[in-house]
């Protein structure tokens, strides 16, 4: 199921974020190294990574500013820095079931990353496992946001529309799975009225956790999850408690829900990235800040011409990257992710804006 993005208005959006400043009120990406409201050009705040899909450009530029407005810098800084640790979780998971996949049961999953970073195979290239480690550290969130400007060297469109991209799901079928678990509920939602909701909504996020493990998530199980999302949205809102503060952390709790479940469909990169045919160059910092946004990493090389594209394109990345990070100081202050969350980052969207007009929900 792909994203239900305007491509007509998406193409100023993913323009910009590929071969320059978009022509548009509101812009996201790279292409203008800020998300205009959200987050501008504060440190680490000039990028809500994986809310691309979300910007469809000028068209809802309104609506588009009344939620920049009750977004702060400070919060997408922290939805950054949340949805990177879920990263790195979701790739110590898959280290460890690389480690079992080649019967190397003494490899570690900490040996594993220290080859992939250091010294990877040929195979870890063409995996795209090495370069999405120089993508997770170019990205790291305790490095300013702007840094992938001064990643200048030009790559061709040609080149980038060859790349096989896949949607970094994993992390976000691990965020809702802490997030739904026991005790994770708000007042709200808990109870014996929401708990047949509550555990659709676990079950289906459990098998959709399963299926990106093993590979991609399926039609069906998406379909099972945006369902389940569905019945706790219809439920909250006919029957919406009167206290104002269990009323506001209930909306918001169903906000994340919404919005982190359309995270986990894929976007339409390869009708978006059709564009980049109609220009030459772009950089690879336009790459690298595309693939953030849209929260999208490397796939394997499945084809010779994308093999040879992975092998010419990893010393690239990685010169890139060790002139990015020499200066960086692994000293530095790590992400801090006791304040703020999901609910905070989607309490300032309307529910319409997130999951779509609200369709009748079958009562049972």
């Amino acid at each position: 199921m792909h994203f239900s993005v305007r491509l007509a208005l998406a193409s100023a959006v993913v323009w910009g974020a590929l071969v320059g400043p978009a022509q548009a009120q509101y812009y996201g990406g790279y292409g203008g190294y800020g998300w205009g409201g959200w987050g501008g050009e504060t440190p680490q705040g000039s990028i809500a990574r994986g809310l691309g899909f979300y910007n469809i450009g000028a068209g809802i530029y309104n609506e588009d500013t009344a939620i920049a407005n009750s977004i702060n810098a400070d919060t997408v800084m922290r939805w950054n820095q949340y949805l990177w640790l879920s990263q790195q979780e979701a790739n110590k998971r898959e280290y460890l079931r690389m480690a079992r996949r080649a019967q190397r049961v003494d490899a570690s999953g900490e040996q594993i990353y220290k080859r992939l970073l250091e010294h990877p195979e040929a195979s870890d290239i063409t995996s795209g496992d090495a370069l999405n480690v120089i993508l997770d550290q170019v990205t790291d969130p305790r490095i300013h946001s702007s840094a992938l400007r001064l990643a200048t060297q030009p790559l061709d469109s040609d080149v980038i529309s060859h790349i096989p991209f896949r949607n970094a799901s994993e992390g976000i079928t691990l965020s809702l799975n802490q997030l739904t678990a026991k005790g994770g509920w708000p007042p709200a939602l808990q109870g014996d009225n929401y708990a047949e909701e509550r555990a659709a909504y676990q079950e289906a996020i459990a098998e959709a956790l399963k299926e990106d493990e093993e590979g991609e998530i399926s039609q069906p199980t998406l379909a099972k999850v945006r369902e389940a999302a569905a019945r706790i949205r219809a439920k909250f809102e006919d029957n919406r408690p009167q206290d104002p503060k269990a009323s506001s952390d209930g909306e918001n709790y169903v906000k994340a829900l919404t919005g982190m479940a359309r995270m986990l469909e894929n976007p339409e990169t390869e009708k978006i990235l059709a564009e980049l045919k109609k220009r030459p160059k772009t950089t690879l910092g336009s790459l690298l800040g595309f693939m953030h946004t849209y929260n999208l990493r490397f796939a394997p090389a499945q084809t010779p011409e994308q093999r040879v594209i992975y092998q010419n394109l990893y010393p690239v990345m990685a010169s890139q990257r060790d002139s990015l990070l020499k200066d960086f100081k692994d000293g530095k202050e790590a992400p801090d992710l006791a304040k703020g969350g999901p609910t905070d980052f989607f309490s300032g969207m309307h529910l319409d804006y997130l999951g779509g007009k609200r369709k009748p929900i079958e009562r049972k």
